[in-house]
């Protein structure tokens, strides 16, 4: 188009036409035939996307942010240890949301630019059990790259959950989730995905699902809480593995308002 300036920052990227023309799609119900089957192939993507056959997807009305949110949220109660792999802003932040939680917070950086050493994040590793660890994996403000595979092994080795912030590097960097060993991945909508802002997209495996379900706390986080989330996702998951031309009309039992 004339005299059309071209998007040239991290996030929200330019779309393309597809995705554009999808933008005026007649609205629709979350409980039509039609949204049951596109919400529910958009979560067995996600599956793909991540590299994550079992895991259990979520799509949430929300910003990156959100999608951090609900990783502290649900995985962190008061008084558990987290370490926190600092390559930048974005490392900050996850620290500081983890401790409002209740965390206690341990960070292992570097220089401006540069990635902890694997023997430092090792080092931290051996000094406390730590529930999990989180992992920015390529952080805005900086532009590093960190060493997932890496840094998902020490931890597994020493107990810890594997989170990973994936915002700026899902669908754009690999990141194999099974067979790495990452036991939450998350990002946004806007940036490698290639659609438009609003989306938080997570995927939880087995261990940090599991994790979840031994809280002995409730989650500090209403709309967060994974508690609501899990059958709205588990019930799509399950529709559309049914024929199309399925007749039953999900209950007000079976379905949790969005």
């Amino acid at each position: 188009m004339k005299d059309r300036k071209l998007l040239m920052i991290p996030g929200p990227i330019e779309f393309e036409p597809a995705v554009l023309s999808a933008l005026g799609a007649p609205t629709t119900s979350h409980v039509a035939a039609n949204f049951i089957e596109a919400f529910g192939q958009a979560l067995e993507r996600l599956r793909q996307v991540f590299l994550s056959a079992q895991g259990q997807p979520f799509v949430l009305a929300g910003s990156g942010t959100l999608a951090m949110d609900c990783a502290g949220a649900n995985l962190v109660e008061p008084g558990d240890r987290a370490l926190v792999v600092n390559t930048g802003y974005f490392s900050d932040r996850f620290a500081a949301l983890l401790e409002r939680y209740g965390a206690q917070v341990t960070q292992v950086g570097a220089a401006v630019g540069g990635r902890p050493a694997l023997e430092d994040v090792e080092a931290a590793l051996r000094q406390a059990e730590y529930k999990l660890l989180t992992i920015t994996h390529v952080d805005t403000s900086t532009a590093v790259l960190a060493d997932v595979r890496g840094l998902a092994g020490l931890a597994r080795q020493y107990g810890a959950l594997v989170v990973v912030d994936g915002v700026c590097s899902v669908a754009g960097e690999e990141l194999r989730m099974d067979d790495w060993g990452v036991d939450l991945a998350l990002t946004a909508s806007q940036k490698a995905i290639g659609v438009p802002p609003g989306l938080a997209l997570l995927v939880a495996g087995s261990r940090a699902l599991e994790a979840f379900k031994r809280r002995k706390t409730p989650v500090q986080n209403y709309y967060a809480d994974w508690t609501h989330w899990l059958p709205v996702m588990q019930a799509y998951d399950a529709m559309v593995t049914l024929h199309a031309g399925h007749k039953g009309i999900p209950t007000h039992n079976t379905w949790v308002e969005q």
